[in-house]
């Protein structure tokens, strides 16, 4: 666990940001939904699980996000 942080404050030094959007809402420019779920707690077009994190450098996207997004309550 101390060299994986070692590594990743290292690379955050040369500008490398992780993107964990749990919760915030989608932005196609930097994730990628995998699919639409119903969720009565979070609010729609809004990520609710996050697959695999991405990263950016120095602003410019390296890998986007894999998300699965919320449709909001499930209708009956």
């Amino acid at each position: 666990e101390m060299v994986l942080s070692q590594f990743k404050s290292a690379l955050t030094k040369h500008g490398l940001k992780e993107i964990n959007p749990a919760a915030q809402p989608f932005d196609p420019h930097q994730h990628e939904a995998i699919s639409h779920q119903p969720s009565p707690d979070i609010a729609a077009e809004h990520v609710s699980i996050v697959v695999r994190t991405g990263y950016s450098l120095n602003g410019r996207l390296l890998r986007p996000a894999s998300v699965v997004v919320s449709s909001g309550p499930a209708t009956p």
